[in-house]
């Protein structure tokens, strides 16, 4: 004959239950990277998902991870264009333009009005010496998405290369302006202070 347990002991293994199931929660929340690891083996047929797994990565500096994250969105979804935009931007952070190039337009195929993207090929553009080209985007960027700071920084790039000072202060400023904590527009701004005050003889590393 069996006896059921005693009251005390049945509290203490539900309790224990409850608290593994809590310490395998934790788990996953220790990072964004578990968190969005642990959603895609939930909902491995949503791009969003691998997408945000692919931020995760690119945040924690895992690069090839990143990359197999953002082919598995867009497998998931071919027409999922912010994938291709985020594959691209790893792409020219990596030194990749080429490839960054080849994302970006097919992000700009699926969603012409795609502000970041335009911005983004922009900058491929600049680093290409591809200058009218890498204009263009910029100002297209900025008609699509008046309060977005970043095309207003790439301006300030290509002016500053001009050495067209004013122009180039004038786009930094309002780039911090629509951005207020816009540490690239800060130090953009101060290298130009340093231009006008060094000449040729100050090194100036520009912030994209």
């Amino acid at each position: 004959m069996r006896y059921p347990l005693p009251l005390p002991i049945l509290l203490l293994i539900i309790v224990g239950l409850i608290s593994f199931d809590s310490y395998q929660r934790n788990k996953v929340w220790l990072s964004e990277v578990s968190l969005w690891s642990d959603t895609s083996k939930k909902s491995c047929n949503k791009a969003r998902t691998f997408d945000a797994l692919g931020n995760a990565y690119k945040k924690s500096g895992m690069n090839d991870k990143a990359i197999e994250a953002y082919q598995q969105a867009i497998t998931c979804n071919p027409t999922y264009a912010m994938a291709y935009n985020n594959l691209g931007y790893l792409y020219f952070f990596m030194g990749l333009d080429a490839q960054a190039k080849i994302r970006y337009v097919k992000a700009l195929d699926l969603k012409p009005d795609y502000a970041e993207a335009h911005n983004n090929l922009g900058n491929v553009y600049l680093r290409g010496g591809q200058y009218e080209l890498a204009v263009k985007h910029f100002h297209t960027a900025i008609r699509l998405k008046p309060g977005y700071a970043e095309p207003h920084l790439n301006l300030g790039n290509r002016y500053l290369q001009e050495k067209q000072f004013d122009e180039a202060l004038r786009q930094y400023e309002k780039a911090l302006g629509l951005k207020p904590d816009f540490k690239k527009a800060q130090l953009n701004i101060e290298a130009i202070a340093q231009l006008k005050e060094y000449g040729d003889r100050a090194r100036i590393e520009l912030e994209y």
